[in-house]
């Protein structure tokens, strides 16, 4: 077992790390293609060079599209076996909102709880194919992403999450933990009060801990102790240079027993690059 993979491991069972892993779910293909233009169209080969140019220890796959189905397929991502990878597919609400958009589906899943369970039917047919396949790949968990919370809290009630959407992640959940594979779940927003219900239907790690919506990491710790892991917290974007600096000497010191993998609130794209994440990734270095 490499040293990344033993200690994002140690970091979600909450054993003592010998040092706080770091990872990213999201790593946009506009920036590798970018940064990393001499390896051009050669998605694997790209995303095991910006691990190494960041010092990363997880890393995020889209596994969505058709493209990746055929790198699942023909075994490409073994490549990657010696980082701790996390296979990201998205969930049942980020589906109906990229088939109707962002409106019609808020109100339609109201009015029509079906629209939902329609969507839910197909995803967890994937979900069951594509784990199966990343195991297989030598990945180590599967994202589940699906923005489910704005700033202000759920886009939807409470009780419709627990009535409706809960008992579809808690499926996939299931299945991607007969797999043998940890299951992590993101969303952007103020989901505090789902993550109670998240850790009910068996997911390991939380993503990304969303600052800007009032999420603080050191009070979900305490909370919610051994029960769950989190992964995110700095934001590069808002954060002054110094504030990253003292949050992450922070997290050094509360997380020596596990519990956290320290990456960006906003994933890496050419949008969220700039000067501070270098502060994030000492390493960063770009061909």
């Amino acid at each position: 077992m490499s040293l990344h993979i033993e200690a994002v491991t140690d970091a979600l069972n909450h054993n003592h790390v010998a040092f706080l892993p770091r990872g990213e779910l999201f790593i946009d293909r506009s920036l590798l293609d970018h940064f990393f233009s001499k390896h051009k169209d050669e998605y694997v080969k790209q995303l095991e060079t910006a691990a190494q140019c960041m010092g990363l220890s997880v890393l995020g796959v889209e596994i969505n599209g058709e493209w990746s189905r055929a790198l699942l397929t023909d075994m490409s991502y073994k490549k990657l076996e010696g980082y701790f990878t996390v296979g990201c597919i998205n969930g049942p609400v980020a589906r109906l909102i990229e088939n109707y958009g962002f409106f019609n589906p808020m109100f339609s899943m109201k009015e029509n709880p079906s629209l939902l369970s329609g969507v839910a039917t197909q995803l967890l047919r994937e979900v069951e194919e594509k784990t199966g396949l990343a195991y297989a790949n030598r990945f180590r968990a599967i994202a589940i992403a699906d923005d489910i919370a704005g700033n202000k809290g759920l886009l939807f009630s409470f009780g419709y999450f627990l009535d409706v959407v809960w008992p579809i992640y808690r499926k996939i959940a299931e299945i991607i933990k007969e797999s043998g594979l940890f299951a992590f779940f993101h969303s952007d927003g103020d989901m505090r009060k789902v993550v109670e219900p998240l850790i009910r239907a068996g997911y390991d790690c939380i993503h990304p801990v969303d600052t800007q919506a009032g999420l603080n990491l050191y009070e979900l710790k305490k909370e919610f102790g051994e029960s769950v892991s989190f992964m995110g917290h700095i934001d590069t974007i808002t954060w002054t240079k110094e504030h990253i600096h003292k949050e992450m000497s922070l997290a050094e010191n509360e997380f020596k027993k596990g519990g956290l993998i320290l990456g960006s609130t906003c994933g890496i794209s050419m949008k969220t690059v700039n000067d501070k994440l270098g502060v994030l990734y000492p390493q960063w270095e770009r061909e």
